[in-house]
């Protein structure tokens, strides 16, 4: 099976080796946790290695995505600049559908794997997985539009895809729908702990189809120019 690296120090260790290529997982976690920050080192790790990279942007402008990661750091003008690293605005999209309409949820898909496909991406990102505009009535085509996404991505299988999706906070579910955990290849989740006095961040990884895991919960940093780095288990 061919592995690629995660770009997150200490956590291809986890996976004993890296990622299981051409799969689609699930970063999930509360506000603040770092899903935004995890998804940009994955790709980076890839531009480095010359690898497509894409981020598509469902609820974020471009040009903030962009000045947050250059808050940590982070120099990606060059990779902007020769196309390795795009960071798409979805959103417009999301403006052309009718959410209660199935049939607009497959015209988007078809949009995102068309564009792979085109763009011969090798790493993908979405961030998150579900618009926020999404209204509680629509949970029906919510799950649809979640399963048929991950079945495509997976079918197509030429690029390896992480999806974020927003915890509650406070709560203990691996996603915002409680759909999402159920169609990926893997879970990596982050969440904020009380130690003593003090909040710190942990991940664990819940799941991951293909490869052993290390199913300890880890504690961990975000550093200038370095990103999530993982510490000591707890």
């Amino acid at each position: 099976m061919k592995r690629i690296e995660s770009g997150i120090e200490q956590l291809d260790q986890l996976l004993y080796g890296g990622i299981p290529h051409g799969r689609t997982y699930l970063v999930s976690g509360e506000p603040g946790t770092g899903k935004t920050i995890f998804s940009i080192q994955y790709l980076l790790k890839g531009v480095s290695s010359g690898e497509k990279s894409v981020y598509i942007s469902i609820d974020e402008k471009p040009e903030l995505v962009i000045l947050d990661i250059e808050t940590l750091g982070w120099d990606i003008q060059s990779y902007l600049a020769n196309g390795l690293l795009q960071i798409l605005d979805f959103s417009s999209y999301f403006g052309k559908f009718n959410f209660e309409d199935m049939v607009s949820m497959d015209r988007l898909i078809e949009a995102i794997i068309q564009f792979v496909e085109k763009e011969e991406v090798s790493r993908l990102v979405i961030d998150p997985i579900a618009p926020l505009i999404f209204s509680e009535r629509s949970m029906g085509i919510i799950a649809e539009y979640i399963r048929k996404l991950v079945f495509s991505l997976e079918n197509h299988g030429r690029c390896t895809t992480f999806l974020t999706s927003y915890v509650p906070v406070g709560s203990e579910k691996l996603s915002q729908h409680g759909i999402e955990e159920f169609t990926v290849s893997g879970i990596i989740h982050l969440k904020f702990l009380k130690n003593h006095t003090k909040s710190i961040r942990s991940i664990t990884i819940r799941k991951m189809r293909g490869t052993r895991i290390d199913l300890s919960e880890y504690s961990y940093e975000i550093l200038p120019q370095r990103g999530i780095v993982l510490r000591q288990p707890i």
